[in-house]
């Protein structure tokens, strides 16, 4: 995997603008990094490829990969997921701390991150009756996905 880890520069900027999370100039320099990749005021990339995963039969058991390109080829993730009880996520950004260089190793990331999330709830000590099974059948079709990824085409 090509990943670039970012984090020193977010550590970087976070330590020079003390209220980093609000500073105008932190994001004006993170689209820098970016390419110029346009971004809303939270600095979250205003176009993004979306990819649906759900689970079959199971309306309210659903995952979502946003995978955005800025103009210097590098690629962010991001990924929300819900099933009945809850869910969470987040849209790519220009805050992420890995960029990727190609889709399907970016792909690939937020799928790993959708099977460490769904892992969670499939082991939750409290979950009701059936959650578990619904949980690892979503790990099912996510590591179909990641597998589906992984292949090579010839043509």
């Amino acid at each position: 995997m090509t990943a670039i880890d970012l984090s020193p520069v977010l550590k970087k900027i976070e330590r020079h603008y003390p209220m980093w999370w609000r500073s105008e100039a932190a994001l004006r320099c993170l689209r820098q990094l970016w390419a110029g990749a346009p971004c809303n005021d939270s600095g979250v990339f205003e176009d993004y490829e979306t990819i649906c995963v759900h689970l079959e039969g199971e309306r309210l058991w659903h995952a979502e990969l946003f995978v955005a390109t800025a103009p210097n080829g590098w690629r962010a993730v991001g990924a929300d997921y819900w099933y009945p009880l809850g869910g969470g996520g987040s849209k790519p950004s220009v805050w992420n701390e890995t960029a990727f260089t190609t889709r399907d190793e970016a792909i690939a990331h937020g799928i790993n991150g959708l099977i460490a999330s769904f892992e969670g709830v499939r082991d939750s000590a409290f979950a009701p009756e059936g959650q578990g099974r619904n949980a690892s059948r979503m790990l099912e079709t996510l590591r179909g996905c990641q597998q589906t990824a992984r292949q090579l085409s010839l043509f």
